[in-house]
């Protein structure tokens, strides 16, 4: 059995969502289905369940009235940058989509840590309002039951921006892309407020790994 990583990832509704002027985000939506695209210039059609007196964009229809629930559809253009289509890139189907809380979650599986860096990667490109959610790891053999649950919200609004930084600098490369002196002068932060961030942020993300 693969140890393959389940990740829940939050997205704005805006675009490069392409639910981006058809729901406003307020109300729930669920199950949320896409047909494959073709091509660069074909569209793709979504379907999804929200309730019956959703206000929606013309351009979505009603397709099943299941009495409190109807089911939506509508076109929408091909995007590179939507996440829908970095996750293509990848060869990862989504396992999940909702939208929640004004939030697109989009939920699906990364085989290995380097595919999940790099679907992360595509949409912190087109979204720079890309929140992890969740991160679940699964167990390595089928008789190992070790499952670990690693939320992003453990870490204040400033460790997550300390560590992002010193992520995208290199700093926890080897060899280091970027020393802690020059990632705190990045920061405004002198160097001594850096290291005790970055200490702070690993004692909580790994007391939940390790516990």
């Amino acid at each position: 059995m693969g140890s393959g990583i389940r990740a829940e990832v939050s997205l704005p509704v805006a675009s490069p969502s392409p639910f981006a002027g058809i729901v406003d985000g307020s109300t729930p939506i669920y199950s949320v289905a896409r047909s494959a695209p073709n091509g660069d210039g074909d569209p793709v059609v979504f379907e999804f369940i929200a309730d019956g007196n959703l206000e929606v964009a013309d351009g979505a229809d009603v397709v099943f009235d299941y009495g409190t629930k109807v089911a939506y559809r509508f076109e929408a253009p091909y995007r590179a940058d939507s996440p829908f289509a970095v996750l293509d890139r990848h060869g990862v189907p989504v396992s999940e989509a909702t939208i929640r809380d004004g939030r697109l979650i989009v939920t699906f599986h990364a085989t290995d840590l380097p595919t999940l860096r790099s679907v992360l990667d595509g949409f912190q490109e087109s979204c720079a309002d890309m929140r992890v959610l969740q991160l679940l790891q699964s167990s390595s053999t089928p008789d190992e039951s070790d499952l670990v649950t690693v939320d992003r919200s453990d870490l204040t609004e400033r460790q997550r921006e300390v560590l992002t930084a010193a992520y995208e600098a290199g700093y926890f490369d080897h060899p280091k892309g970027s020393n802690a002196g020059e990632v705190a002068e990045s920061l405004g932060i002198d160097r001594s407020t850096f290291s005790e961030h970055v200490a702070a942020a690993q004692r909580k993300l790994l007391s939940t790994l390790l516990d």
